[in-house]
This record gives structure tokens, C-alpha cells and sequence, in this order.
């Protein structure tokens, strides 16, 4: 027996995600040992006294994958559930930014990840979303968030978000 296809689609997220950061040279968890609607962070790394060492300073991240998104009008939609978007939204300007990483997977499963012997290709690609304002929803069903295209997770987009949330958090 195997495991269930949301798991499958939850490996095949963390395999996107060990992948950008580990290529943006970040620190990375993925997985807490008890899910409190964080999946994970990134962590900056400087050298420090000869060695590296982390910042201190962290981004949050929520990560969903899923068959269930659309393109249209230079946007993915998605249809986030309601908790998780209230989980962004509801964070003080104190604490780590929540940042949804969303892996738009094919429809077909076959197309997800394959082997060959010129290379691994994971199917698809994980966009990034913060919510433009801070209003939470009913906590109850799914809000309909729209995503730019141009949102797409990359090493370099990666840093670059690290390092708003580290200005941000200076002030």
C-alpha cells in the first residue's frame, strides 16, 4: 500500500522547496514535528568570526500543492482555505511574515516528476503570495486569492524576500 496522493503532492512541495532554497543558499526547515499552520522557514546565513553562522533573521512559510488552480488574466487562482489565509493575515508586524508557497502541480499525475537519464524534472513550479491587506475572513470555507504569474518562486526571489522581511523588520 502506498502513500495517499496528498502526501505525494506534499513531498513532491518539499522537494520544490528543499531545491530553491538550498540553490538561494538559505537555511531551510520544512515539516515542525506538530503543524500549528506554519510548515516551515528560511533562514539567512552570514559569515561570522570565520564561519557561518544564521542571522537571526527568518521568513515563515505555509506551503500548499495542489491540481485545483487556474491561469487567467495573468493571475493563478486558488482557493485557499479560509484558516490558513486568516493565519497570514492575523500576524502582528512583530512577528515572521507568513508566506504561502503554492506548487501549481499538471492535472496528470504521471506528469508530476520524472526520471530519465539526462535528468530529474519536477513538473510545474511554486508562486509566492502575501495578502495585499490585513483583513482576516470568515474562518469558514476558502477565499479566492488571485496570484501574478510574475510571482514565481525562485532562488532569487527567494533572497529577495528574505531580505524585505529582514528590512522589514528593522524598521
Amino acid at each position: 500500500m502506498s502513500i495517499t496522493i496528498q502526501h505525494t503532492k506534499e513531498c513532491l512541495c518539499i522537494a520544490h522547496i528543499t531545491a530553491l532554497g538550498g540553490s538561494a543558499g538559505l537555511n531551510f526547515s520544512a515539516r515542525p514535528l506538530f503543524d500549528y499552520g506554519v510548515d516551515g522557514d528560511f533562514r539567512l546565513v552570514q559569515i561570522r568570526d570565520g564561519r557561518r553562522a544564521e542571522t537571526g533573521f527568518s521568513l515563515a512559510y505555509q506551503a500548499k500543492s495542489t491540481v485545483c488552480w487556474l491561469e487567467k488574466d495573468g493571475h493563478i487562482i486558488y482557493d485557499l482555505e479560509a484558516k490558513t489565509y486568516n493565519d497570514m493575515v492575523s500576524r502582528t508586524s512583530e512577528e515572521s511574515t507568513l508566506l504561502l508557497i503554492l506548487l501549481c502541480l499538471p492535472r496528470q499525475a504521471g506528469w508530476w516528476h520524472t526520471v530519465d537519464p539526462a535528468g530529474t524534472v519536477l513538473r510545474n513550479c511554486c508562486y509566492w503570495y502575501l495578502p495585499p491587506n490585513f483583513e482576516t475572513v470568515p474562518n469558514v470555507g476558502r477565499k479566492r486569492i488571485f496570484i501574478p504569474v510574475e510571482n514565481i518562486l525562485t532562488p532569487e526571489t527567494l533572497l529577495n524576500l528574505m531580505f524585505w522581511e529582514r528590512d522589514r523588520r528593522l524598521g
